[in-house]
């Protein structure tokens, strides 16, 4: 219709007809180009949104994991203090051989410190976040996790050292009923039941103490997971307080797209 009416009026020289019939089809266009952009301005802030709340939740996990993983490598710390002070105090266990054993095995305990991170990938791909303080702060928090990973990526010598010298029928009682796994989180426990007979047990020990690599390569490793306890603390501070932090959207009073702070 518009197109016919601009013909008849460039045909009949109706210039006022020809302008205002060119400015409607403008006008039209340039209003359905800003109903385009709009509606992906809105899908883009939508989808940034619940990318958020994702993005959230996946550093809680993380925070969780992390903390859990603190805990279990001060047990780990502790045991290897206990096991070195044994080995400095050149005195025999006797009947109370078993908590100086499992001392020995919960401080060859190891885990990765990776976090994950693939909701933040995602959202990086994409252009998000859109608020360059929750960048910075994913971006350092990322940073110092990496260098942990990197750090203690090789399994500890002292590990395979030690677990040489412990039956395989002790390691699977140790597994079944000293040590447990939950979510992700492991729990060293220092209660568990003793196994075998007490003078099994001291012979297990006397062989250990005597063997002249354990003493080092266990003050080496138990110095490297007293420091990655301090580590993982520092790792996940930085993040602003805690997660919960993540996600607070609010929307912007004048142009009515949501605002996200960390």
């Amino acid at each position: 219709m518009i197109i016919r009416r601009i013909a008849e009026g460039i045909k009949a020289q109706d210039w006022v007809v020809v302008v205002i019939e060119v400015m409607v089809v403008v006008v039209g266009i340039f209003i359905g180009l800003q109903v385009d952009d709009w509606k992906q301005e809105q899908t883009f802030h939508q989808s940034e949104t619940e990318l958020l709340h994702e993005l959230k939740l996946e550093l809680e996990s993380s925070i969780i994991l992390t903390e859990g993983r603190e805990n279990a490598y001060k047990q780990a710390a502790e045991a290897g203090s206990r096991s070195l002070n044994f080995i400095a105090s050149g005195t025999s266990c006797e009947s109370e051989c078993w908590p100086i054993l499992l001392d020995f095995m919960h401080a060859s305990q190891w885990q990765g410190t990776q976090v994950r991170k693939s909701t933040y990938e995602n959202m990086r791909t994409l252009g998000m976040p859109s608020n360059r303080a929750i960048i910075n702060a994913v971006e350092s928090y990322l940073l110092t996790t990496r260098s942990n990973v990197e750090y203690y990526s090789v399994l500890p010598y002292y590990r395979s050292l030690v677990r040489r010298l412990i039956p395989l029928d002790i390691q699977s009682y140790y597994w079944e009923h000293c040590y447990s796994a939950v979510n992700g989180l492991e729990f060293y426990k220092l209660d568990c039941p003793k196994f075998g007979a007490d003078d099994f047990t001291s012979q297990l020990v006397e062989n250990i103490v005597g063997n002249m690599e354990i003493e080092p390569h266990l003050t080496e490793w138990t110095s490297a997971i007293s420091s990655l306890d301090a580590g993982l603390i520092s790792t996940h501070s930085t993040l602003p307080a805690s997660a919960s932090t993540t996600a607070s959207i609010r929307p912007r009073p004048a142009a009515g797209s949501p605002v996200y702070t960390w």
